[in-house]
């Protein structure tokens, strides 16, 4: 099996498989309703409270960090999920015998099974974010006014970093658990937990989860918001993730 049919077999399972429709179609649903949910927030609240309300409730005027800021709170917690069930299903190359010595019988190396599976899944879930942030940004134009496009390219750039090294460590999870929902599992009590880390000052400009809440602060101009060290970081983890799980992978017994 040469390294091109392998790299085509993986995004034609993408595709038939509808995982990238499922990506895709999350994040594009947040991308429509972030905006919405911002802009029409005070006649929910009005909607909510009903005719009879003794408390009135007076939401700020939207501005258009909260039609974006909406949709990258949604994508990277929901959306994250799903991408990482998605990585979990790709990458779980032993999660059935007969499949895993297929597989492995065919391939001269692990690494030439998981890196196309985790590289395919990453871009598919990283195209998905992108689409729906492009989504967000129209139609919170419309709606609020437009957003910053420095500021947008940089949440693009932060939610795809952080999405790619979501992907990394569900492929390495693979390699611990030979159960699909295992794999999932130890993903993302890993990336749940991980903000705690930021909890510490000398570690809060520094650990992945920071890219999650940057974006919030690039959108409304924050000082001090600087996510390079975070991105940093974030790059090389998830290269070492993936070497990490090709070796382990490797010296998992077939069984």
């Amino acid at each position: 099996m040469n390294d091109l049919s392998v790299w085509r077999v993986e995004w034609y399972r993408l595709l038939r498989t509808r995982r990238l429709l499922a990506l895709t179609s999350v994040f594009v649903l947040f991308g429509f309703t972030g905006p919405l949910v911002a802009r029409y927030s005070q006649e929910l609240l009005d909607h909510v409270g009903g005719a009879g309300q003794t408390l009135t409730i007076v939401a700020a005027a939207p501005v258009p960090a909260d039609g974006v800021s909406g949709y990258v709170g949604n994508a990277l917690q929901i959306g994250l999920i799903v991408a990482v069930v998605v990585a979990a299903s790709a990458c779980s190359v032993d999660a059935g015998a007969s499949l895993s010595t297929f597989y492995r019988s065919r391939a001269r190396s692990f690494g030439r099974l998981l890196v196309p599976r985790a590289a395919v899944t990453a871009a598919g879930a990283v195209g998905g974010w992108l689409t729906g942030l492009l989504v967000s940004w129209y139609e919170t134009a419309v709606l609020i006014g437009s957003p910053d496009a420095a500021a947008m390219a940089r949440t693009a750039v932060t939610g795809s970093a952080f999405l790619v090294f979501a992907v990394a460590v569900t492929a390495l999870a693979s390699t611990w658990t030979r159960s699909t929902m295992g794999a999932a599992g130890y993903a993302l009590v890993v990336l749940l937990t991980s903000p705690l880390l930021g909890a510490l000052p000398a570690l809060s400009r520094w650990v992945p989860s920071t890219l999650v809440s940057a974006p919030d602060g690039f959108l409304r101009h924050t000082a001090g918001t600087d996510a390079r060290p975070a991105l940093a970081v974030t790059v090389l983890l998830a290269a070492g993730c993936v070497l990490l799980a090709v070796r382990l992978g490797a010296r998992r017994e077939v069984r």
